[in-house]
């Protein structure tokens, strides 16, 4: 199955949910920038009265690395997409965001920050992500699209 062309068919809202759900992690790896774009548009919020658009994951649906961060939604930013991060560390947490190439390219991904500790010294803390890490992200963002775009019809079943 093409997830890029089934995810916009007019199948029931159930039906591609549990066709995400069953996906493997190569198959969540193959979704294309445009689909992701296209599904932004769709059902993202505008942001700050421009014509940027994010598509934020629901607490309940984000994924991570199952250590230091999540990710809290992608954003398409004068037609760019990138990845927004919760991170937490040593003494407090912040967010950030990287490009959306970078951080769905086909290899381990390894974000860093750079803080002051509580001491006041530098630092920086890396957050990283394995593809597994990024199929279950990917996952994630399918689901929230569907969600997201047929909230009316899942409130109903």
């Amino acid at each position: 199955m093409n997830i890029n062309q089934f995810i916009f068919t007019r199948t029931q809202s159930k039906k591609k949910i549990e066709a995400i759900e069953n996906l493997s992690n190569d198959e969540l790896l193959d979704v294309t920038e445009s689909t992701v774009k296209k599904m932004i548009q769709e059902v993202g919020q505008r942001r700050y009265k421009s014509r940027d658009k994010d598509l934020r994951i629901d607490y309940d649906r984000r994924c991570g690395n199952s250590w230091n961060s999540t990710v809290e939604s992608v954003n398409l930013v004068k037609g760019k997409l990138y990845v927004s991060f919760y991170i937490q560390y040593e003494n407090t947490d912040t967010n950030t965001s990287d490009d959306y190439d970078n951080f769905f390219k086909r290899s381990n991904y390894r974000g860093e920050i750079r803080r002051l500790d509580r001491h006041g010294n530098g630092r920086t803390y890396y957050f990283c992500y394995d593809e597994s890490d990024k199929a279950r992200v990917m996952k994630s963002i399918l689901l929230e699209y569907v969600y997201s775009k047929y909230a009316d019809k899942l409130k109903e079943a």
